[in-house]
């Protein structure tokens, strides 16, 4: 989909922890020259002590060594981003309950109160969505398909054309609201500057959509 939309991809699937790391700084070097950054990622994530890391499929995480070097810290990823003002956009379908945070749990002990199930808010910089399957310390469905609901939901709402992003994520929410019979809540954190498309609208939709919105805005307004 973000091929057809005519995104430079660099693709990864079931990485270890050494292809895993490679993407990332292959990524991180392609974003010199870009105007719009986008990480997606699916997978098994690992919220310790309020941050969080994205496990390869070789992960072996005992302890928090095994966190530290066998792990991608999502800051890491976040700090490339962001280190140019552009439009970026973070996509994390990595909250689902898997083994390896109960692991690290059980390992830990009493020291283990930081390791909680799903991932932790991550505050975005200027410019910067940062998009989650659900909401911060809960656990997003696997779903019974190819996709997660979650994803099967943003790849029914990220071709539509002259949707801005922030109605992109009301469609995804509401999309896998219904789909999880309301047990499972996309959430996101924004600090974007500007309006983005996937797909700009056209002259004429754009005004008119404009206009609508524009006199839906006042009569609220009026009604307060």
């Amino acid at each position: 989909a973000l091929t057809r939309l005519n995104f430079e991809v660099l693709r990864g699937t079931d990485l270890d922890y050494s292809g895993m790391r490679d993407l990332v700084r292959r990524f991180s070097d392609k974003l010199a020259d870009a105007d719009v950054a986008l990480f997606f990622y699916a997978g098994h994530g690992v919220q310790v002590s309020g941050k969080n890391y994205l496990a390869p499929v070789d992960a072996r995480i005992a302890t928090q060594t095994d966190i530290d070097f066998g792990t991608i810290d999502l800051d890491l990823v976040v700090r490339a981003m962001e280190a140019k003002r552009r439009t970026n956009i973070v996509l994390l379908d990595a909250c689902r309950d898997n083994p390896l945070a109960q692991n690290l749990a059980d390992r830990l002990g009493t020291r283990s109160t930081g390791t909680t199930r799903g991932l932790a808010q991550t505050i975005a910089g200027v410019g910067t969505l940062i998009a989650y399957a659900t909401q911060p310390g809960n656990v997003a469905q696997d779903g019974d398909g190819r996709n997660s609901p979650f994803t099967a939901a943003l790849l029914r709402a990220i071709e539509r054309p002259g949707l801005p992003i922030g109605e992109v994520m009301i469609e995804v929410r509401n999309d896998v609201l219904e789909n999880t019979k309301g047990r499972q809540v996309p959430w996101d954190h924004s600090s974007l500057t500007g309006q983005f498309f996937f797909i700009p609208p056209s002259a004429g939709t754009d005004t008119a959509a404009r206009s609508g919105q524009d006199n839906f805005e006042v009569t609220f307004w009026n009604s307060i």
